[in-house]
């Protein structure tokens, strides 16, 4: 089993670093890099005891820095919320639908060309599978999101398109051998992927970015758990040449009612 473990870590690492390495070798691009601050609000609950229906709210609330500065604070970058309806078909398995997201999201400020920064509002319809495996204490988590986009909606022409998102997650506890047992101290570590399509990504680069995560968390309630860590994000613009680096600090907060039903999550 633990060689088993072993194996997936060393081919995510190997694909992961042969990805960056076509992307961002030296010469090829222009790295631009920018100081951020994310954080995600997280609530959820069945709709009633014994149900296999849950609802779902996250809230998104993003700070950046000025290009080649260290205040994350100085900025804003995105405030989003979005309502989820889900299923849980199987004890490790939830299929949620996301009728419809606001984000009001600012541009990326990593370079002075990015100035004066833009504002835009989306709507955003989203699909979501969340697959789990377990291994002894480690938990891992497949998730797939599949978005289709409205952004500017206050613009004369709306844009419209799709985009994929594939992320891999592992929860380790520390304390515990259970991941849901409350005062329980853990690691959290994933790698996402994005791929866009359709509309304006038609004939350009679609795969727009690339997250990856690790923190620290802390369930200090049966139904409540904190998380801080640091995120670093690639994210190439559309002349492929370019290219962000975001990276800092990640906040989570989740008030998890599930986790008083000790579903898996």
């Amino acid at each position: 089993m633990r060689q088993n473990i072993k194996l997936l870590f060393l081919t995510l690492l190997h694909v992961l670093c042969n990805q960056l390495n076509a992307q961002f070798e030296e010469g090829e691009s222009e790295i631009n890099e920018n100081q951020v601050l994310y954080t995600k609000w997280n609530f959820s609950d069945f709709f009633y005891e014994g149900s296999k229906w849950n609802w779902d709210m996250d809230v998104v609330y993003r700070r950046q820095s000025d290009p080649g500065e260290q205040n994350i604070y100085e900025n804003p970058l995105r405030v989003s919320f979005r309502p989820w309806v889900g299923y849980q078909f199987a004890k490790l398995t939830r299929v949620s639908i996301s009728p419809l997201g606001l984000a009001n999201t600012v541009s990326r400020l990593t370079v002075e060309d990015d100035f004066p920064a833009n504002t835009e509002r989306e709507l955003r319809s989203t699909l979501q599978i969340n697959n789990n495996a377990y291994y002894g204490r480690f938990n891992f988590t497949h998730r797939i999101r599949m978005e289709s986009r409205w952004r500017g909606i206050d613009n004369p022409e709306i844009h419209q398109n799709f985009r994929v998102r594939y992320r891999i997650r592992s929860r380790i506890p520390l304390n515990h051998d259970y991941f849901y047992v409350n005062k329980t101290l853990y690691i959290n570590i994933y790698s996402e992927v994005h791929v866009e399509f359709g509309g304006d990504f038609a004939g350009t680069n679609h795969l727009t970015q690339s997250r990856n995560y690790a923190g620290l968390g802390y369930r200090f309630w049966d139904w409540a758990r904190v998380e801080l860590g640091y995120l670093h994000q690639y994210v190439p613009r559309s002349n492929y040449y370019m290219v962000d680096v975001l990276r800092g600090p990640m906040f989570y907060l989740y008030i998890d009612l599930f986790s008083r039903l000790n579903s898996y999550r």
